[in-house]
């Protein structure tokens, strides 16, 4: 038997042991407490999309004056457009934005910074990210050591799938300039590389100092909600995701990006009215094919299938004629093969997508459309470059089980299925239960 000194000793030790190990666990809360603590209130929401047309018609009447040498009244007027599109769009408000960008630059073509930002934000909409990135790398070369533009230039680096770039960048800022649009970039960064805890650490940061400001725009504090609602979703928080679209929207109540997670996270609960209440709403702003597909979904979870069929319709109207940009590639292609639908138009407007932007999810989109058109070994070379930087997003996981198991890999498809169930039980109204289903035969 050990005796009481022995007894004792030993106590003290598991004890320390105990201590050690709960540390981090204690020290991250403690952090956390105190980050909560220390964090601006938030301030009353300004209604500025109310005025929106009021703000443009001002500067739309400076602009037509035609005051020689005048660059100011055009680059207000490109960034009133611009904000517009943000809160309704109209993607001619992109090329309006474009033009008076322009028109300030033919005003003052030299130094004229302000102009060619409002440039490269109009490029950036339009999907155009080389030339954005050639807009951002000109403002550096104007304006050398503003730590500013480095999260610009690393935001766009990661639309092309060049991370290590962005982390370069990111990592150039000195702490002492490290303000909220390095964390909002930076947070993408980690997210998108594996660290979705710590993306939403930082996040929450800026989020709480953004919305502590009363001149910011509804639609830009709204945005925080929004984004922290996708990567609740991401961690499996589904009821929190919900929670943080409705903040979102009562922030900025038209807001088309959060009705467009809110009803993706209620049709994956299988809510189908909340889902397509939402869509609804969403799409009555913007008509994305990603939008459209859950009204779709939840019309047939509700047993209406004519109206599910007038949808699906509708979403290839929208590729004929809301798509001249090439903006909604992606989410068409995403549509078409998660439906089985087209997938030889699926695969080549992915691949078209891919000439345009190479980062994880464009990978990830072309290897689920070359799977569904039975490209099987493209799609397995192509997710392998989606899933390089062990991104915590479940859909991912799923793909690439579904792509292991085809091949006969049975190991990498358990541990995918697994591991997208794990992330998310309730990523998506029918893969999730599907992987469940695949893992029961594996």
């Amino acid at each position: 038997m050990l005796n009481s000194r022995t007894f004792i000793t030993a106590l003290i030790a598991l004890v320390a042991l105990g201590a050690v190990l709960f540390w981090p666990t204690y020290l991250r809360r403690t952090e956390a407490a105190a980050r909560a603590a220390s964090l601006p209130t938030m301030a009353p929401v300004r209604d500025d999309y109310s005025g929106r047309d009021g703000n443009v018609a001002f500067w739309e009447g400076m602009v037509h004056k035609h005051i020689f040498d005048d660059m100011v009244s055009p680059r207000q007027l490109s960034a009133q457009y611009l904000q517009r599109y943000r809160e309704r769009g109209d993607i001619d408000d992109v090329f309006r934005a474009e033009h008076a960008a322009e028109l300030s630059l033919k005003a003052q073509p030299r130094g004229n910074i302000g102009a060619e930002l409002e440039l490269a934000s109009d490029y950036l909409t339009l999907h155009q990210f080389y030339k954005s990135i050639a807009m951002t790398k000109r403002v550096e070369a104007l304006d050398r050591g503003d730590f500013l533009m480095y999260p610009r230039e690393a935001s766009l680096d990661m639309e092309i799938g060049d991370y290590a770039g962005a982390a370069k960048r990111l990592d150039q800022v000195p702490l002492k300039n490290r303000d909220d649009s390095w964390r909002v970039v930076e947070s993408r960064y980690l997210e998108l590389t594996g660290h979705l805890s710590d993306a939403r650490d930082l996040l929450a940061v800026a989020a709480a100092n953004a919305n502590a400001q009363y001149d910011a725009s509804a639609q830009s504090r709204a945005w925080y909600y929004f984004r922290e609602g996708e990567m609740a979703f991401e961690a499996g928080d589904n009821d929190g995701a919900i929670a943080f679209e409705k903040q979102s929207l009562s922030i900025f109540p038209t807001y088309a990006d959060a009705n467009r997670l809110l009803a993706k996270y209620e049709c994956a609960g299988h809510h189908w009215q909340e889902c397509l209440d939402a869509a609804i709403a969403s799409a009555n702003v913007i008509p994305y094919p990603e939008t459209l597909g859950y009204e779709v979904d939840a019309y047939r979870g509700l047993g209406r299938t004519k109206d599910a069929a007038i949808t699906d319709d509708l979403i290839v109207t929208e590729e004929r004629i809301g798509n001249a940009q090439r903006i909604s590639d992606r989410l068409l292609a995403i549509y078409y093969s998660d439906h089985h639908l087209r997938p030889g138009d699926a695969y080549a407007i992915a691949k078209r997508e891919l000439a345009v932007r190479q980062d994880i999810f464009t990978w990830d989109t072309l290897a689920w459309a070359a799977a569904m058109d039975g490209k099987w070994d493209e799609a397995r070379s192509d997710e392998a470059k989606a899933m390089k930087y062990g991104t915590q997003i479940s859909l991912l996981y799923y793909h690439a089980g579904a792509i292991a198991q085809h091949f006969g890999d049975n190991a990498t498809a358990k541990t995918d299925y697994q591991q997208a169930l794990a992330l998310n039980p309730q990523f998506h109204p029918f893969f999730a239960d599907d992987a469940r289903a695949q893992l029961a035969k594996l």
